[in-house]
């Protein structure tokens, strides 16, 4: 009987039951949520650049006076401050509730996407 507790308590601590805590949960949704936003947005604006200029020659107007010029630094502007939000949460989180969470490896990555994101917008004027 003994032997069959020992083997229990073994197989228990050899295959234990992991659960992602809430607190991983609320932070990986957030980012989910602010990373799908800032692409969803520029993606659609770089659809919308793309029909301004494909109507330049033409005398239609797309979306009253919004020229090209004004759309990327709308958009500019946009990018900028969603990685700064993404980049205050992720702090938060990882001072808060997860000190592992969004290391430098994750703020590098942040960064770089927004910088690329501002340099399309840029190359696009």
């Amino acid at each position: 009987m003994y032997l069959l507790f020992k083997l229990r308590c073994m197989e228990e601590n050899i295959t234990p039951k992991k659960e992602v805590p809430e607190s991983f949960k609320a932070y990986e949704d957030g980012k989910h949520r602010r990373y799908t936003l800032l692409f969803a947005v520029n993606g659609g604006a770089f659809a919308i650049a793309k029909l301004i200029t494909e109507k330049q020659g033409t005398n239609e107007a797309i979306l009253g006076n919004l020229s090209i010029f004004r759309l990327a630094i709308g958009m500019v502007l946009f990018t900028v401050v969603m990685t700064f939000d993404i980049f205050t949460f992720g702090e938060k989180m990882r001072k808060n509730y997860l000190p592992k969470a969004f290391s430098w490896q994750g703020k590098i990555v942040l960064i770089l996407i927004g910088i690329l994101i501002c340099a399309g917008w840029i190359l696009v004027t």
